[in-house]
């Protein structure tokens, strides 16, 4: 019985999140960032969707909803060549902070960052989904596997 619930509440729960994109979605095309409402694969948008929400409670006060910084504070996530460049690197960020100084777009950037512990591996890979969708500019799904392989390595 809990379990066809659970199924229920889940294909409920992908439903409401594909019709509030589909209705609600700001396109995004004006800020050269692809809209969630563009993502073929429907695995793919229903984590860019859940993303979108986890990034706005754990990102966006920071890295601001568009993904591009706050100047020479925060770095941009908007085609940024260190999130590209580095997929693992990135999820261990989303999971651990970082502290010291890094280069994204060949500006200099020292402010720490806090890491979200208390994020689970599917939440991370929802939320990285969403970034390099929106703002690497190329549909791509991280699954949970990777997220929990990228978290083992160091």
């Amino acid at each position: 019985m809990a379990k066809r619930n659970l199924k229920k509440s889940v294909t409920l729960g992908l439903v409401m999140s594909l019709f509030l994109a589909s209705c609600g979605q700001k396109d995004e095309k004006d800020d050269g960032l692809i809209s969630l409402n563009e993502i073929e694969d429907i695995k793919t948008r229903q984590y860019a969707i859940e993303g979108q929400l986890l990034y706005a409670n754990y990102c966006a006060n920071c890295h601001q909803k568009d993904g591009t910084g706050l100047a020479k504070l925060i770095p941009p996530l908007q085609d940024a060549d260190f999130m590209l460049e580095d997929p693992g690197k990135t999820i261990r960020l989303i999971k651990h902070g970082i502290k010291g100084e890094i280069t994204v777009n060949g500006i200099r950037y020292n402010q720490p960052m806090p890491g979200n512990p208390q994020l689970t591996n599917l939440e991370i890979a929802e939320i990285a989904t969403y970034i390099y969708t929106v703002f690497g500019g190329n549909e791509k799904r991280i699954e949970v596997k990777e997220v929990k392989k990228y978290l083992e390595e160091k």
